[in-house]
């Protein structure tokens, strides 16, 4: 979501007439998109912050602070640093060319934090350049205020845009050449809300395990957004369709039969589970059980058996003891995900969770965090390994940042690229890669990509 908000920043001053610096020292406007889900994440734009205070004694660039660390910390930023001269929320990218053209004939100190009032939310998706991947915005807020998270406060209230909308749009973009989108929401799981189903598509109700699903009955859901893709004749070219992110109370069986139903969804789940222990679940607030998730794992690895899967983890939440530490390591061993995210808990100020004592000592957050990451990566390597002599359909990204597969002098290249069970995948070419589908033969296998044989 913030490559989504950078993207649209970057296209918003294109449109102005402006063009992207190859160095920080030559720009006339630098922006940081600050993320501040972790603390860590909200140190780093702070720190980069002040190393720009040299190059703004020097006569410039103009300087904004944006994001959810602009949402959070508003005018506290103009305190710490004087020098900056806007600072803006996610609901006011928008408002990009009007902040500067008020920096650019004097004002300075300028904030622009309010949420939209609006209840319904309608928005042009931008992208920066023509790419073959597109992130579509479908949603935005997120209603489940579980108590360590922030971004209900940084992001407000959830808004649903339109089927027809997105379905347009994502039309549009299919005939400039995308064939893969990412619909974007911070739980697309609940998309539709408060949007009436006038074209009474199917399925008109969702259901689930827990009981608990988004959308009531006639109203849209994402079942019917998957679907309406799916099929319009419009988005015949589209190949791939993912999203993200996702929450396990709004997970429905009908979403999960999209996967056996819905031709252009891409053979990925991540569906944040955060924690194995029931206790932990129930004072992070996400209102689900362990019993839950597995039933839900279970029946789409039953109808969709090597879909890849993925989940966030939080090690070290208040009150967590070894025994539930051992319950999260014991749900990794079972389900075996292809990919965690894990973190160690993170206090952030306006939780209710940072009215809990911290009481984890740092060292503990740091050996479980390290014996997680070492678990998870033993089972990655295990199920990459599996992959190998299987040929699989890549959509290539571009040339990989590494080129360690390269041997002695040679005008070929390392290309990467992302498989639709959302394996990264190397293989060496000497022709251009960029955008284009390949059909690679595995090969070799390690606990974070797979290498491949473009098969020509």
């Amino acid at each position: 979501m913030n490559e989504a908000d950078t993207d649209r920043m970057s296209a918003l001053l294109v449109e102005r007439g402006m063009c992207s610096a190859d160095r920080v020292e030559d720009a006339q406007v630098v922006i940081i998109n600050g993320c501040s889900v972790r603390e860590k994440a909200v140190h780093k734009a702070l720190s980069h912050l002040g190393t720009l205070q040299v190059l703004k004694r020097k006569g410039g660039p103009i300087l904004g602070m944006g994001g959810c660390v602009g949402q959070l910390d508003q005018k506290e930023l103009f305190r710490k640093a004087p020098y900056l001269d806007f600072v803006f929320g996610p609901d006011a990218i928008d408002q990009l060319p009007e902040i500067l053209h008020r920096v650019e004939h004097g004002e300075r100190h300028l904030l622009y934090t309010d949420f939209d009032a609006s209840q319904k939310y309608s928005v042009e998706t931008k992208v920066f350049l023509p790419q073959a991947q597109a992130y579509v915005n479908i949603m935005k807020g997120c209603d489940k205020y579980c108590s360590y998270c922030i971004v209900p406060y940084t992001r407000g209230r959830e808004k649903s845009r339109t089927i027809e909308e997105v379905v347009g749009e994502v039309a549009r973009y299919v005939s400039l050449g995308v064939r893969e989108v990412t619909l974007l929401g911070q739980n697309v799981n609940s998309f539709g809300k408060g949007n009436p189903n006038l074209s009474q598509r199917a399925p008109r109700d969702l259901h689930n395990c827990i009981g608990k699903v988004g959308p009531r009955e006639g109203d849209e859901n994402f079942p019917q957004l998957l679907y309406a893709l799916d099929q319009d004749p419009r988005c015949q070219d589209l190949k791939r369709i993912r999203f993200t992110s996702s929450h396990p109370l709004d997970f429905s069986e009908e979403l999960i039969d999209c996967y056996s139903s819905v031709s252009k969804l891409a053979f990925h789940l991540h569906l944040p589970v955060q924690s194995g222990s029931d206790k932990v679940l129930q004072k992070m607030g996400r209102h689900h059980r362990i019993d839950h998730y597995f039933l839900q794992m279970h029946r789409l690895k039953s109808l969709c058996p090597g879909i890849g899967l993925s989940t966030d983890i939080i090690v070290g939440f208040p009150e967590e003891t070894e025994e539930d530490f051992e319950k999260t390591l014991n749900l990794l061993r079972d389900l075996r995900f292809d990919q965690v995210y894990a973190f160690a808990y993170s206090p952030r100020p306006g939780t209710r969770a940072f009215q809990k004592e911290d009481d984890v000592p740092l060292e503990v957050k740091k050996k479980r965090l390290a014996l997680l990451l070492k678990l998870q990566e033993d089972i990655s390597s295990e199920n990459n390994a599996r992959m190998i002599g299987k040929t699989v359909e890549v959509l290539v990204e571009g040339e990989a940042k590494r080129q360690h597969m390269l041997q002695g002098e040679t005008s070929e290249r390392v290309w990467v690229g992302k498989t639709s069970c959302n394996r990264t995948v190397h293989f060496v070419s000497g022709n251009p890669w960029t955008g284009c589908w390949a059909q690679v033969r595995l090969v070799g296998a390690s606990a974070f990509s797979l290498q491949g044989e473009v098969l020509l």
